[in-house]
């Protein structure tokens, strides 16, 4: 739930669906704190349960979808990251366009890859710390100029 208003809103989200162009979701238990708008994995029930990518080489390769926003998240106090907590239903979205947050500056069209250090998505080439994906095809609709929001279009391979 939104308690602060201002002026100038920004255009997305992390986790907010982009529009409603097709899109394909589920839902799966929080094994741990999942963030928002993030890459994620299977967890160690692999039926029902999800978890937020961690910094391990092969993160990209186990990535099955991004979690959406709910909007009836209350963010507590001034924390940056809002997330779901242990054990609560995580919705995933596995097909379609979805605000994310990116670890630096991308550019529309590009594919997006995993930064591990951060577990956000770039369009940096793959080399030592960005990996590819390879259960999701992923590429950048929108443009930035540093760390922050851009849309992100992916679907199963």
């Amino acid at each position: 739930m939104q308690t602060i208003y201002t002026m100038y809103q920004d255009a997305g989200l992390a986790g907010l669906i982009y529009d409603l162009s097709a899109h394909d979701t589920f839902s799966l238990s929080a094994e741990g704190a999942v963030l928002i708008g993030g890459p994620l994995v299977l967890g160690t029930n692999k039926e029902r349960q999800c978890k937020s990518v961690t910094t391990a080489v092969g993160q990209a390769a186990l990535v099955v979808g991004v979690s959406i926003l709910q909007y009836d998240f209350e963010q507590a106090g001034n924390t940056p990251a809002v997330a779901y907590a242990d054990k609560e239903t995580v919705s995933v979205m596995k097909k379609g366009r979805i605000w994310v947050n990116v670890n630096d500056a991308v550019t529309a069209g590009a594919v997006a890859n995993l930064h591990l250090a951060s577990g956000k998505f770039t369009d940096d080439a793959v080399a030592v710390g960005v990996e590819a994906f390879t259960q999701i095809l992923a590429k950048f609709l929108t443009s930035t100029t540093g760390a922050g929001l851009a849309v992100l279009e992916f679907q199963q391979k």
